[in-house]
């Protein structure tokens, strides 16, 4: 009884010690933000690497610049910029101890809407935070660097050794950093991802391909229609068919339960014609069309099996198509991932939000896609809980987090790596 006296009187210092390093943790963000790590170019990572490396030294931790290589760059069909430098930061604790791994993308995506704030500023308002990766994912940066700092003040005794990574082109995909990390044996143990909404538990994520379409006719004056062939005409039959795929794919489900939507309470794969693109004046004949597909696939679904649907859907719609070539390009952008909440990363974390929240975890399934699926398939548990909530607007304007829910998920960090039984 005594041991346990003590261990909640430590866990209550500990939690008064991260509300008294909140507005600490909170500059951090602001600083976070204001590194523009937007990509493509994503040409700022050595940038926020240099501001993050002597926070976590500060803390303890050896620290690791590691750099993609150029030919595995390469891969990434979009332009960019700029070495892709991530961070890796280790603490050992014991030799006995296991490993756990805490997972953050550093880069952001582009600002396009009109925003009610600047977008990188982390402006303060009403008890949020705004700016551009507020949610995703640098307030989950944030949040860990607060409950380590809390440990090392105390100097307290994690039951895990502590690697964290903080990684490279995750909004982008195809062969992001975590990918190359994970590749060279830089993953410890079981991993929390600190994507998406806080006391939401992810248990699916879908996998994502890119399908891009070009189709070639034979351009000619307007008034010489019959010696041309117009490829946007040409492109209907193909649309045609593929929308008929469309329904076919639309009507599978996944086992992970997802947002309540129009098609049930499961996770369902995506299908979206997005962006098409034909002719150059109104008096030409264009001679190319181009479209592009938006693909995210359930885990039931297998990668290959998508594209061979894909392209046989193609084939077939060529015979009604009296298109010249029609030319084809796959991105395999990210892989599914599927999660049982009865994983002991899972429950765990679901425990430590219990025990300082309270309240209990939801666990769903979405449509977003995560470099996690590959991570997994190197045979890393993974659970996936981030800072933000329903008004965070990922992605959007006004992107924000609850400075409240960092204090929460900073103090459930703390009870699982110190005083949550193993």
């Amino acid at each position: 009884m005594l041991s346990r006296g003590v261990a909640v009187l430590g866990e209550n210092k500990a939690f008064s010690l991260v509300e008294n390093f909140a507005d600490e943790a909170v500059s951090i963000l602001k600083d976070l933000i204001k590194i523009r790590t937007v990509v493509p170019p994503g040409n700022n990572y050595e940038e926020i690497v240099e501001y993050l490396e002597p926070q976590f030294s500060n803390l303890g931790f050896k620290t690791e610049r590691v750099v993609v290589p150029e030919e595995m760059v390469k891969k990434i069909p979009a332009p960019l910029e700029g070495p892709r430098v991530n961070l890796v930061a280790n603490k050992i604790f014991g030799d006995d101890k296991p490993y756990i791994t805490f997972y953050a993308h550093t880069d952001v995506v582009p600002v396009e809407e009109k925003w009610s704030v600047p977008p990188f500023e982390g402006i303060i308002k009403e008890g949020r935070i705004y700016g551009r990766g507020a949610s995703d994912m640098k307030g989950f940066i944030a949040t860990v660097l607060l409950a380590l700092k809390v440990i090392n003040e105390l100097d307290l005794k994690p039951n895990y050794n502590i690697t964290c990574v903080m990684c490279t082109d995750e909004e982008i995909g195809v062969y992001p950093g975590v990918y190359y990390l994970a590749d060279q044996g830089y993953i410890k143990g079981d991993v929390i991802c600190g994507e998406a909404v806080h006391q939401i538990i992810g248990i699916g994520t879908a996998g994502s391909i890119v399908f891009d379409v070009a189709v070639k006719g034979k351009s000619a004056h307007t008034m010489a229609f019959w010696t041309a062939i117009n490829a946007v005409e040409n492109t209907v039959p193909i649309l045609e068919e593929l929308l008929k795929l469309k329904e076919k794919v639309m009507e599978r489900r996944s086992e992970v339960p997802g947002l309540p939507t129009p098609y049930g309470d499961k996770m369902i794969p995506l299908f979206s014609i997005n962006m098409i693109k034909g002719g150059v004046k109104e008096n030409i004949i264009p001679s190319e069309c181009r479209f592009s597909i938006d693909r995210r696939y359930i885990p039931e679904e297998k990668e290959e099996e998508v594209v061979a649907e894909f392209m046989e859907t193609i084939e077939a719609a060529k015979k009604k198509s009296k298109a010249l070539a029609i030319e084809t390009s796959v991105v395999r952008a990210y892989k599914p991932l599927k999660i049982s909440p009865q994983k002991p990363i899972v429950k765990k974390l679901a425990a430590a939000v219990k025990h300082v929240t309270g309240l209990d975890v939801g666990y769903l399934g979405a449509a977003g896609a995560t470099d996690m699926g590959y991570v997994a398939e190197k045979g890393h548990d993974v659970a996936i809980m981030g800072v933000g909530d329903l008004l965070s607007n990922f992605h959007g304007a006004d992107e924000s987090i609850n400075i409240g829910d960092m204090v929460k998920y900073a103090k459930e960090i703390v009870h699982l790596l110190c005083f949550q039984k193993i």
